[in-house]
């Protein structure tokens, strides 16, 4: 009997030390860690004198599509025929009730803003302060939706 018990502890000890008693899985945990390590790099970016702000609303931008398509990913949602982005992503979080129509908002700015930078669209964003404000955003947002 005591046999017995201590092989279902070890075995459970086991289960919780590989975080699968989490409610996300362990790989949907590393693709937030890298995520969360690209919202660092801009974080540092937005700090460093002579960059402009569009770099790290590049990157932070990057980093919500990627949060964004593990989401869709390892909630086995079809994208059907419609192309990968994020405006795609989040309407479908949206449609599925997995956003609050507040965050579809946000995410929509942030990807108005992303594509700003990505097209060159420097007088769009040029303001360290926007850029702060859309890592902010994406940082609570990834809290809120990502544990």
């Amino acid at each position: 009997m005591a046999k017995n018990v201590r092989a279902v502890l070890t075995s459970f000890r086991a289960y919780v030390e590989a975080g699968l008693h989490a409610e996300i899985s362990p790989e949907r945990k590393a693709q937030i860690d890298v995520v969360s390590d690209f919202l660092d790099q801009a974080q540092r970016l937005l700090e460093t004198k002579g960059i402009h702000p569009a770099t790290p609303v590049v990157l932070v931008g990057a980093a919500l599509e990627e949060f964004l398509r593990t989401w869709v990913e390892s909630d086995g949602i079809s994208l059907g025929n419609a192309k990968p982005s994020i405006d795609t992503y989040a309407k479908l979080l949206r449609e599925t009730d997995k956003i609050t129509k507040q965050d579809y908002k946000d995410i929509t700015a942030w990807a108005e803003l992303r594509n700003h930078a990505a097209h060159g669209e420097w007088d769009e964003v040029s303001d360290k302060n926007r850029a702060s404000l859309m890592l902010e955003g994406v940082n609570l947002f990834m809290r809120k939706y990502g544990e």
